[in-house]
């Protein structure tokens, strides 16, 4: 029963995101998550990702560090495995505004771009 409960939990969020989007161009992560089959928790741990390296990427600025393939590293490894690292860093940088500047420099260190 609580195998049923977290499926429609799952369809649920994926019904909400679904709704947020206009154009099919529009939310292309979303539309990763939804073809993945994250869950929401899944997706919220991505998001925090972002924000820790993104924290990192500002401190390595300050500290005036050059080389920021460390950044790119750390993302491929923590990110969830259902999502395609290059696609997913693409993606997030066509949709989340927040997070631009981090996806830019990881397309720039990363050598499958």
């Amino acid at each position: 029963m609580e195998a049923i409960h977290k499926r429609l939990d799952k369809i649920e969020f994926h019904m909400r995101l679904l709704a947020k989007m206009k154009e099919e161009g529009e939310y292309p992560f979303y539309r990763m998550v939804i073809e993945q089959g994250l869950t929401e928790e899944e997706l919220i741990e991505v998001y925090k990702l972002c924000a820790e390296v993104n924290k990192k990427m500002h401190e390595q600025v300050e500290e005036g560090l050059l080389n920021r393939s460390s950044l790119l590293t750390h993302f491929v490894g923590m990110l969830n495995i259902k999502l395609d690292p290059l696609a997913a860093i693409k993606a997030l940088k066509a949709q989340e505004k927040l997070y631009q500047e981090l996806m830019e420099t990881l397309l720039k260190v990363s050598p499958y771009r």
